[in-house]
């Protein structure tokens, strides 16, 4: 197999090819798909291939894609060989957006491809099966409980912090382990837990909701389980600081004055203030819960500092808080849909949150999270139940009102396989609708599904 060494550039000096999608090799680094990621079931903006798997899903999709040497391996160490037809393109441009993690490009299995052909050498490990619903019921059955009884923790955290005590910092990192585990486990079952909501216990869920959003997030990026932890832990003692806030400010129903305003934005304060007088709490924790009102151009509070100034997790938990913050009901408004939730985020990346972040944020919520109340385009109305990975804006709907609104046997159908109306027309979703539209509650369809037997 040939090198291409011409024009006095040798082969660690290229850094981005282009290679046909039939030529690819175990080791090789995607960087780039000859169509946008957003097009492709890929998380991950860029990966090693490892396996026979990962190429045959590159295949399906993409007729070319670009490599980076510098970050591709061979299985007996250093950069693989180049087939023929790879292209000798510019420098990858730094300033592009890329996630902030991703896959490790470590060495890869042993063997590779014989050749330009695809003869394996080495024998495939056999994939896990895919989940089923047995195996999503199990975990939101755990997840329920565990849900629970960090509810109750956080509220017990929220009462002493009312009445003087400090943070018991063991038992917070121990439900949030908890939270991390179940993640780890199935992170749709707790990202659906995290849409019930109870407007009077706003402040309590919506911490607990921040952490469960934030750990979903960070194992999406690729952080390890001791990330994970530590970023829980952040997500759910952002708000401490509340508790200090008084409650006819923090619940007032109307606008609230200038003076109501400065009094509330004194909350990342005083949230600093009791996580320092609380036993072992990590520094990250606690400038998390001092900056996650900051934005990048310096237009936040309390200090208004820029972009370099704001942590890593500060600006994970930062956009997992205003996403929970506009999707959950308040006592002043009703929550809005995860779809308005990540517009705003959208509109608003590079100027007041990571624009990165935000692009891998919207990757691992989707379009269309599970509990989502749907309107189809014959005007039937569902909620999402499944989502389909390899495409992402057609879920499975259980479909539950008939286009006038009135109760329906329930179905549930898959949009990635393109099923008919009764009037032989394809559904397709034509809008989302808040939380709770159409008298559809949600916590008796999770309540029900977790008691079936």
């Amino acid at each position: 197999m040939k090198t291409d060494h011409s024009d006095d550039l040798t082969y660690h000096q290229l850094e981005k090819l282009k290679i046909q999608s039939d030529k690819l090799m175990f080791g090789m680094y995607v960087c780039e798909l000859d169509r946008p990621w957003s097009e492709t079931p890929f998380l991950l903006q860029g990966f090693t291939l490892q396996d026979v798997d990962d190429i045959a899903e590159i295949r399906k999709h993409c007729e070319y894609v670009y490599i980076d040497v510098r970050k591709s391996t061979h299985a007996k160490g250093g950069a693989p060989a180049l087939p023929d037809n790879a292209i000798k393109q510019a420098p990858l441009n730094p300033s592009r957006s890329s996630v902030i993690k991703t896959a490790s490009p470590t060495s890869t299995r042993a063997g590779i491809l014989e050749g330009l052909g695809l003869h394996i050498k080495t024998s495939k490990q056999p994939s896990p099966p895919p989940e089923d619903d047995t195996e999503f019921l199990r975990s939101l059955k755990t997840s329920v409980k565990n849900r629970e009884n960090t509810r109750q923790l956080v509220k017990s955290i929220m009462e002493d912090i009312r009445l003087g005590k400090s943070i018991d910092t063991p038992a917070a990192k121990e439900a949030v382990a908890a939270c991390v585990d179940n993640v780890m486990m199935n992170k749709d079952a707790n990202l659906l837990l995290t849409r019930l909501r109870n407007k009077d216990e706003y402040t309590s869920e919506h911490s607990l909701n921040v952490a469960i959003i934030s750990i979903a997030f960070g194992r999406h990026v690729g952080m390890n389980r001791a990330e994970l932890n530590v970023l829980g832990l952040c997500g759910l003692l952002h708000d401490m600081g509340k508790m200090l806030t008084p409650t006819e400010i923090l619940n007032k129903p109307e606008k609230l004055t200038e003076e109501e305003m400065a009094v509330m934005k004194h909350h990342p304060l005083d949230g600093r203030e009791i996580l320092l007088n609380s036993d072992k709490v990590m520094d990250v924790v606690i400038d998390t819960a001092y900056g996650h009102h900051e934005r990048l151009k310096g237009q936040g509070y309390p200090r208004g500092i820029q972009a370099t100034e704001i942590p890593l997790y500060t600006r994970m938990v930062t956009i997992a808080d205003v996403f929970d913050a506009i999707t959950g009901d308040r006592v002043y408004r009703r929550g809005e849909t995860a779809e308005t939730a990540l517009s705003v985020l959208h509109r608003n990346a590079g100027t007041s949150f990571d624009e990165s972040l935000v692009t891998q944020f919207i990757q691992n919520i989707g379009t269309y999270p599970l509990g989502s109340i749907v309107e189809m385009s014959n005007g039937e109305i569902g909620i999402v139940v499944d989502n389909n990975p390899t495409h992402r804006l057609r879920p499975k709907i259980k479909l539950l009102l008939s286009k006038d609104r009135q109760s329906r046997e329930p179905q549930t159908i898959d949009l990635a396989v393109h099923p008919k109306d009764i009037a032989g027309n394809p559904y397709r979703i034509k809008t989302s609708h808040r939380p709770g539209s159409f008298g559809i509650n949600l916590a008796e369809h999770i309540n029900s599904y977790v008691k079936r037997d």
